[in-house]
């Protein structure tokens, strides 16, 4: 089973319908402080304050997840 230090390690995510690769760097050794979800969205409170809300959600009729902030905040 994959735990949380593997993310870390995923360098590029490929896919013949396109997307993207997201950088999860930025939350390597942040503590979660909550979680909750309302099954639309999924939310990450970690203890520096900062929040990730991942979200499912549909587009052209094809699932897809979107996440906030998508890139390190402040940068």
């Amino acid at each position: 089973m994959r735990d949380h230090d593997e993310v870390s390690h995923v360098s590029e995510v490929t896919s013949d319908e396109g997307g993207c690769a997201v950088d999860w760097s930025w939350l390597q050794g942040l503590t979660i402080e909550s979680a909750t979800s309302d099954l639309q969205h999924w939310r990450v409170r970690f203890s520096n304050g900062l929040t990730l809300t991942i979200q499912a959600s549909l587009w052209n009729e094809k699932a897809f997840l979107s996440f906030k902030p998508y890139k390190a905040p402040g940068a």
